[in-house]
């Protein structure tokens, strides 16, 4: 087995009931048996000339949780997860949460995360695409900077080790959401990356997709990304109009917004937007979580498309990216 110095330094943060749930819904059985796994995931690695990723135990580990440790499914992800960003460098170099760029799209709130649980133990991220001025994406940001947020987001998400077992659900609110800003937004083939990279590439565990207020175009929106969806994703996801209140009953309202909760609700809030967003922001300045994506987004790691065509190993049929 591929041992590194670190391995016994691992201790699992997350509390009994997750501890319990890593265990009856991802196989994850006990330390010694998730050590062997990482040890046998990383000497599997290591084995692989084309291929180029930190082993660290934490980094292949939530491999390992996304796909119920299943090591052909964990070697498919990592897989697709660098040859995504070794096709598209705009999206995932250098990413830098320090970056006033990246600072300014994040304060737009286009994207929140609150550090507040739903109902069942799991993150809640609440998509605001109506927070986004397209103009300014445009003729200021620029669409790849766009982008690379998304992606420091997805890769700051993921670090937790609670959104490692319980996953997340997703919130879109379309509320103010105008045809040209989604028209603007939308593209055939940056939606057929990201949905990729969704659904293939991230070691992500998403349980459900609920869609607030939708516009009456969305049927003709939608229309261009289910083609590039996977039945999973399409179950999960769940149309609530205007009604607020069956997303509630799906989730509970511990982890929203104030902005989203009735006048008179006196329970446990996630807070407001600005404050969610200055604690998101908080999280990313932590020196590990820097110094993980900094590294994360270097050219030291990636796939040689190359030398991967001339490897003929077992998952061979698995190095095209499907999104069928």
């Amino acid at each position: 087995m591929a041992v590194e110095p670190g391995d016994v330094n691992f201790v699992s943060k997350l509390d009994e009931a997750s501890k319990k749930k890593a265990k009856d819904e991802l196989n994850e059985l006990n330390d010694k048996d998730r050590a062997l796994a990482v040890q046998a995931f990383r000497e599997w690695i290591l084995q692989q000339k084309w291929l180029k990723t930190p082993t660290d135990f934490g980094f292949l580990l939530r491999f390992l949780r996304a796909r119920k440790f299943s090591q052909l499914e964990a070697r498919k992800t990592i897989e697709n997860y660098w040859t995504c960003r070794t096709q598209s460098p705009e999206w995932y170099r250098n990413i830098d949460p320090e970056d006033p760029v990246t600072l300014e799209v994040i304060r737009s709130g286009f994207y929140v995360v609150p550090k507040q649980l739903d109902k069942y133990g799991r993150r809640v991220i609440f998509e605001r695409l109506a927070g986004l001025d397209v103009d300014k994406v445009k003729k200021v940001w620029g669409i790849n900077n766009l982008y690379k947020a998304i992606m420091l987001i997805c890769d700051w998400a993921n670090f937790d080790e609670n959104i490692q077992v319980n996953g997340h659900v997703i919130v879109s609110d379309c509320t103010g959401l105008s045809l040209n800003s989604m028209m603007t937004l939308m593209d055939g083939e940056r939606d057929k990356k990201l949905m990729n990279y969704y659904q293939n590439a991230l070691p992500a565990r998403m349980k459900g997709i609920h869609i607030y207020n939708e516009p009456t175009y969305f049927d003709a929106i939608m229309a261009l990304v289910l083609p590039f969806m996977k039945k999973k994703f399409k179950d999960r996801m769940k149309l609530h109009g205007r009604n607020l209140t069956t997303i509630f009953d799906e989730i509970g309202m511990e982890a929203f917004p104030n902005v989203y909760l009735p006048d008179d609700y006196n329970g446990v809030s996630a807070g407001s937007i600005d404050d969610i967003v200055e604690d998101m922001i908080a999280d990313m300045m932590r020196p590990e979580f820097k110094e993980h994506i900094k590294s994360l987004s270097s050219d030291q790691y990636g796939v040689d498309l190359q030398l991967r065509k001339q490897d003929d190993a077992p998952v061979a049929s698995f190095r095209k990216l499907n999104v069928d």
